[in-house]
């Protein structure tokens, strides 16, 4: 398992333990659109950016309903019934061995790690500190809000985390923690960085430290809970990819040595000892790769041609998921199970139907029940289950609903455009039932931004190259090939009449607009915005002044040179509005600007939506699509927002 997916899981009675594992812009404009005081609407609107700032943001709720499955990272099942998984902002669990689940948390944080002691009593390690729950239903931020990246608990009270270090070495190295008191404070169980961790006691356990640039592998063992540490095994040219433990001493290390040509060679070392003596009991050598570290010249070849993830029972009982990252299908995952302690393998008869190919987490239950967890990126998890050792598997966990397109275009509150589906990053997908329900409607040549117009018209810009539709994305024509710039946004504010802007470095763009529906190009008078801010500002001056003071305000009352916020613009049924969610947890804020109304305030919840683009309809309407491939809309201006179904 890579060591982003680093999980670590115990249950009374079983062997299992392992630690391990746009929208924004800049205030700075020209003349034109340059900070000026803006007359009040007849609604009397505030009259200056300093008084949008000092408004009171009205309260938000947002909903979560049971949708399309979130992006998962963590898997374990304490039995063969009850099982819980975890990913961004959500926890799932599942009361009949994975077949249906339902939401049990969702919320801040994203959940890398689970370590149940029970039915009952469960831990989540999370970006935003560590979850518990003492009922297996309900979970609660324990208050030390440690960030945490994998988790593993002895006992209610004696635990162990990697936390990220941070620094030069991130994201590959991490703390290891331990704690006597349920998670409340946690203090260093070793000196220096560590890769891989577990325990097989209280106080017996082993880590792989940070592995220098020469690529010299140390297993170091405790057992006195961290206090000293003593290097037992040492591996040349290899570096950990995952590490587990079972309570009866058994310990299975994998060791990558190169990689290339979309091949990764790699060992598997197993103790029987608690982490005192090592020996080969896999090994795959690669053409692309080159050799398997360690002396492995008898040692039973391994599947695939990189590894995938390990799971073990006990010291006699693994299996190992290797994968092809060059393969469609069935051969993209195979798998090896040994129930001799490595001296002997056998391949499974069928594959996992795994679907990027990439395998986040393998949980076994017993040498013959156990869970497989893939997918993630911008394809859809998906969940396994197998009953007979791996030799057969059965999907569980399947979306009821199409998954909601990667970018969206509204037209209006029925009728948008999306490009992107779980299965195909290409298509065109079309909702006329305000995001319920999608459907593939044709094809683009390849990745780029949307944009609308209004009569239906749609715009396509990808690399250097601007094409327009005007049945639905059916059939697109060219309007050029020799755009200034490969765009990173691009709004239409008249049919004829848009912006497009090309980033230039964090949070700052490059401008150009037309008045040619597309086909010549030049300077916009306005620069370093995202193109909804200059597309308005074509059409309505005033609004753009406002929302230029408004982000200029937000930047000098932070402090920053840059501020990473949302710009979108509404072109449709509803008339101008522009929307500007400023990311600043835990004062992150929504404000909408429309014509002749005061401006909305309301408070942002980035760090639960976790938001990769609003899209308004009107000015009080938007939908809002998050990391976790949720979509949501609001119909009050952003005060209250719910989960499409």
């Amino acid at each position: 398992m890579r060591s982003r997916d680093i999980l670590w899981r115990r249950a009374p009675g079983r062997g299992r333990m392992r630690l391990g594992f746009v929208a924004c812009g800049t205030a700075l404009l020209v003349a034109a659109c340059a900070p000026a005081a803006t007359p009040p609407g007849p609604t009397a609107r505030p009259s200056s950016a300093a008084a949008l700032v000092r408004m009171q943001p009205a309260a938000t709720k947002v909903t979560f309903l049971p949708g399309d499955p979130p992006h998962l990272a963590a898997l374990h099942f304490v039995n063969a019934e009850d099982g819980w998984s975890g990913g961004q902002g959500v926890i799932l669990a599942t009361r009949d061995g994975g077949v249906t689940w339902q939401p049990q948390y969702l919320g801040k944080g994203s959940v890398t790690g689970l370590s149940f002691l029970s039915p009952t009593l469960g831990f989540a390690a999370t970006s935003a500190g560590l979850l518990q729950t003492t009922n297996g239903r309900t979970w609660h931020l324990v208050p030390s809000a440690q960030p945490l990246e994998s988790v593993q608990f002895l006992s209610p009270s004696q635990g162990y985390a990697l936390a990220a270090r941070g620094g030069p070495y991130a994201p590959a190295s991490y703390r290891l923690l331990a704690t006597a008191d349920g998670g409340q404070t946690w203090t260093a169980a070793k000196a220096g960085p560590v890769q891989q961790a577990c325990f097989f006691s209280a106080g017996e356990g082993i880590a792989v430290p940070t592995t220098p640039i020469d690529g010299t592998l140390t297993v170091e063992r405790t057992v006195d809970g961290g206090a000293t540490w003593t290097a037992e095994f040492t591996l040349k040219g290899a570096f950990p990819s995952d590490l587990v433990c079972t309570p009866d001493g058994g310990a299975w290390l994998v060791a990558t040595a190169g990689s290339g040509m979309s091949q990764a060679s790699y060992s598997v070392f197993r103790s029987g000892d608690g982490g005192i003596h090592w020996t080969p009991v896999l090994a795959r050598s690669t053409g692309g790769a080159g050799p398997a570290p360690g002396n492995t010249a008898a040692v039973a070849p391994g599947p695939g041609s990189s590894p995938g993830a390990i799971a073990a029972t006990d010291k006699e009982h693994a299996v190992m998921v290797g994968l092809c990252q060059a393969c469609t299908g069935p051969a993209m995952a195979t798998l090896a199970s040994t129930g001799d302690g490595g001296s002997t393998w056998e391949t499974a008869s069928a594959s996992p139907p795994v679907l990027n190919p990439s395998v986040t987490a393998l949980d076994m239950l017993t040498p013959r029940v156990g869970w497989l967890l893939s997918g993630g990126g911008l394809t859809q998890s998906q969940i396994e289950g197998t009953t007979d050792g791996g030799a057969t598997w059965h999907r569980l966990l399947l979306s009821p609903l199409r998954a909601p397109p990667f970018g969206m275009a509204l037209v209006n509150s029925r009728l948008g455009f999306g490009i992107g589906t779980a299965g195909d990053p290409l298509a065109v997908e079309r909702t006329q039932s305000g995001g319920q329900a999608w459907a593939t409607v044709g094809q683009v040549p390849g990745y780029g931004v949307l944009a609308s117009a209004s009569g239906g018209l749609l715009y396509y810009a990808t690399n250097l190259t601007l094409l327009s539709s005007r049945d639905g994305g059916k059939r697109w024509e060219t309007v050029t090939t020799a755009l200034p710039q490969s765009m990173s946004s691009l709004d239409f504010a008249t049919p004829k009449t848009g912006c497009a802007a090309a980033s230039t470095g964090p949070w700052q763009f490059e401008d150009y607009l037309t008045r040619s529906g597309g086909k010549t190009w030049r300077k916009a008078p306005v620069q370093s915005v995202p193109a909804a801010v200059c597309a308005i500002s074509l059409t309505d001056p005033a609004l753009a002044r406002e929302a230029v003071q408004l982000i200029h305000r937000l930047t000098t009352a932070t402090g920053a040179t840059a501020v990473p916020a949302y710009y979108l613009s509404s072109v449709g049924e509803g008339g101008g509005s522009l929307w500007v969610a400023f990311s600043n947890p835990p004062n992150s804020r929504l404000y909408v600007l429309s014509r002749n109304r005061p401006v909305q305030v309301h408070r942002w919840p980035d760090d639960q939506l976790s938001p990769v683009a609003l899209t308004p309809s009107s000015s009080q309407e938007a939908y809002l699509m998050t990391s976790d491939g949720r979509l949501l809309v609001t119909r009050s201006g952003g005060k209250v927002w719910t989960q499409i179904k």
